[in-house]
């Protein structure tokens, strides 16, 4: 006989929520609603401090982001929260702070956003707007492709093809 008295906590069941798995896409990924750099570690993504990241902190979101792909903490939660151990902090759109409070703490653009033209970074809207025109020119091609070897017909010549010379035949139209 099993024991289903769940009255106590220590026998009831815990109930973990399915871990979300980012979506790559271009040079981003989407986790939890954000779009992330691709080069912005996914386990910081996944582990933001109270009242940090994109979600929790308005700073972090405008300051942080480029075209609605999040680089980095604003300078406030990188400093304040981190201590530098996630980069010395955005201070303006795209651009890490650079004073003397933080010039101790490694950039960001040092280490995990090394190599990264953050001029270059476009919109989700720009990219995907890009793919859907490609597609599209793809999808034309083809079908260019299949009109050049149809033969050139003309259903004006066919007189069975018009309803003016209607079949009548057992109470229906025939076409």
């Amino acid at each position: 006989m099993t024991n289903n008295d769940w009255s106590d906590e220590e026998n009831a069941p815990t109930l973990n929520p399915p871990e979300e798995i980012p979506f790559y896409y271009a040079d981003r990924y989407l986790y939890d609603g954000v779009w992330y750099h691709l080069k912005f570690p996914e386990n910081w993504a996944k582990n933001h401090s109270c009242m940090t990241g994109p979600h929790d902190c308005a700073n972090c979101a405008y300051f942080g982001s480029v075209n609605g792909v999040f680089l980095g903490y604003c300078c406030n939660c990188a400093d304040y929260n981190y201590k530098g151990a996630r980069g010395r902090g955005f201070i303006d759109i795209g651009i890490e702070l650079n004073d003397e409070t933080v010039i101790e703490y490694n950039s960001a653009f040092d280490t995990y956003l090394q190599g990264v033209d953050v001029s270059a970074i476009r919109s989700i809207e720009e990219i995907t707007t890009n793919d859907i025109y490609l597609d599209n020119q793809e999808e034309n091609d083809i079908v260019n492709e299949y009109d050049e070897n149809l033969e050139n017909y003309n259903d004006f010549d066919d007189n069975t093809n018009s309803i003016l010379y209607c079949h009548f035949e057992g109470g229906y139209n025939d076409f």
